[in-house]
């Protein structure tokens, strides 16, 4: 600091000299003064200068949190407004009370779709770009889960619903025949051949819905395919009585019969549709192959719906199953079931959409119509 017998006007032009760039030589010479002093001027500048900064530091370090905390207390603000506002309304709030359901169990119908298994078509895995594989030993095995998923999903439903009865629909095309020439080559089984295989595989599938599910009733109503017909080309006339698919429903109904069991009812075909009554509902029952689509927007859906109408100017169903497609869809009055084979070549060539092999189930309630779908996934 400077000493005491330096006066404030001095030590003020010191201060200006140093400011100016003045040697300390040059202000000792001008004022009297010894380098001491002269030094002490300066440090008292150098020490002025910064405590100067950090008192501008602390200045800016506190604006800073001054501005943070108005933002806390906007933000505090803004939930306590919220809070207020809840309990405002938490004053007024009277909460609804669900109570459980009264009285026993409802009453529901299963519909299984059994449909386009073409039991004896290949499907080669490298021709499918390894999404897909089908043949004798595979068809079994996913006949055996199909079975089993039924008898699993209706013990499921059942939690809630009485399931006496159980639709086992015969929906066509479960052996593949010889409609093109490269069946001949490709099926691993003749038609015959595949007519018995696959009475043998419905015949055990059928007893073991009626053992596993204890059904008072199965109702099995048939319609044929267009792959099973013995015909070039399908007929018009006669139309069921042409097929595979009739012979082998014919066989089941007869064997059932000649055993005496009093559970299953089969509804055979006369044409290419199949009507039965569920409740108070009528249902349509059909292959799929009577209805026209060439790959136009909006898929299957807008030909489909077009059949529906002029089919309901004859005779009025309120829902419908179907097959054909290999395409697991609904709508509000439909339900189409994949295929037991799923993806195969065909798929490719036509630039179908994949899906799984899969089979339909869903229930019919007397008061709702169709609910509960189910779609079993046997890939």
């Amino acid at each position: 600091m400077p000493t005491p017998k330096l006066d404030t006007k001095t030590q003020q032009k010191i201060e200006q000299d140093l400011a100016a760039g003045k040697t300390a030589k040059s202000i000792m010479k001008s004022y009297g003064v010894s380098a001491g002093t002269v030094s002490n001027v300066k440090n008292g500048i150098l020490a002025t200068d910064l405590e100067l900064k950090r008192l501008q530091q602390r200045a800016s370090d506190s604006g800073r949190r001054y501005k943070n905390a108005l933002l806390e207390i906007d933000r505090l603000n803004k939930e306590l407004q919220q809070f207020v506002t809840v309990t405002d309304h938490m004053r007024y709030f009277r909460p609804a009370i669900i109570k459980p359901k009264q009285g026993g169990k409802g009453e529901a119908t299963a519909m299984v779709s059994i449909t386009d298994w073409h039991f004896e078509e290949t499907v080669d895995l490298a021709a499918v770009n390894g999404v897909n594989e089908f043949n004798l030993k595979i068809a079994q095995k996913r006949i055996e889960r199909l079975w089993q998923s039924v008898a699993g999903i209706v013990d499921m439903c059942r939690t809630k619903d009485r399931i006496d009865t159980i639709v086992v629909m015969l929906l066509g095309d479960l052996v593949n025949g010889w409609i093109h020439e490269e069946f001949l080559v490709t099926n691993s089984l003749t038609p015959p051949e595949a007519v018995l295989q696959v009475f043998d595989a419905l015949i055990p599938g059928l007893n073991f819905l009626l053992k596993e599910t204890k059904a008072k009733e199965l109702i099995v109503p048939c319609v044929c395919g267009n792959h099973g017909r013995i015909t070039k080309r399908k007929m018009s006339k006669k139309s069921a009585e042409t097929t595979y698919d009739w012979l082998i429903y014919q066989l089941l109904a007869r064997w059932f019969e000649a055993q005496g069991e009093k559970r299953i009812r089969f509804i055979l075909p006369r044409g290419d549709i199949t009507y039965i009554k569920i409740y108070d509902k009528v249902i349509r029952l059909t292959h799929g192959d009577n209805i026209r689509y060439q790959g136009g927007i909006g898929g299957v859906h807008i030909p489909l719906r077009k059949a529906l109408d002029r089919w309901n100017t004859c005779m009025r169903a309120d829902y419908n199953y179907l097959g054909h497609w290999h395409t697991n869809l609904s709508g509000e009055d439909y339900r189409m079931s994949g295929s037991l084979i799923g993806y195969n070549e065909f798929c490719i060539r036509i630039k179908a959409q994949y899906q799984p092999a899969s089979q339909a189930f869903e229930l019919q309630h007397p008061r709702y119509g169709a609910t509960g779908a189910f779609p079993l996934i046997l890939s």
